[in-house]
């Protein structure tokens, strides 16, 4: 289901980018078959939660491309921008992990030299 939704977002988005005005008509939203879109109005209100499309102010039923739409479309739609994220999410766990790993690899180092000086002030301190 949201494959099939996302399928629809890139062929729209592509539309609204490659008409006039970066606009479109909810009647002008198309399937993955190229025909009018049945959930257009449903899949506007997808495209302007996140911020792809806002609605034409002189135009009733009318959108038109945000700036971040604008830019995915540039940069080769949204499929390639969702697949973007993906790596960037995935690189972004890698690094938290190795950090992770560190900073417990620190800590038990720092804990090893706690317990070294604890021994060695107990030692100090039975000599004197």
């Amino acid at each position: 289901m949201i494959d099939q939704i996302n399928k629809l977002i890139a062929i729209n988005l592509f539309l609204l980018f490659a008409s006039e005005n970066d606009s479109l008509n909810l009647k002008d939203f198309k399937n993955e078959n190229g025909s009018q879109l049945p959930g257009a109005k449903m899949l506007a209100e997808v495209m302007q939660q996140k911020e792809l499309i806002r609605p034409k102010a002189d135009e009733e039923f009318s959108f038109q491309l945000t700036e971040l739409g604008k830019y995915i479309a540039e940069s080769g739609g949204w499929l390639v921008y969702l697949e973007k994220l993906k790596k960037l999410k995935i690189s972004t766990n890698n690094r938290f992990k190795k950090e992770n790993a560190k900073n417990n690899k620190l800590n038990s180092e720092l804990a090893i030299v706690g317990l070294i000086i604890i021994v060695l002030g107990i030692l100090i301190m039975s000599c004197l």
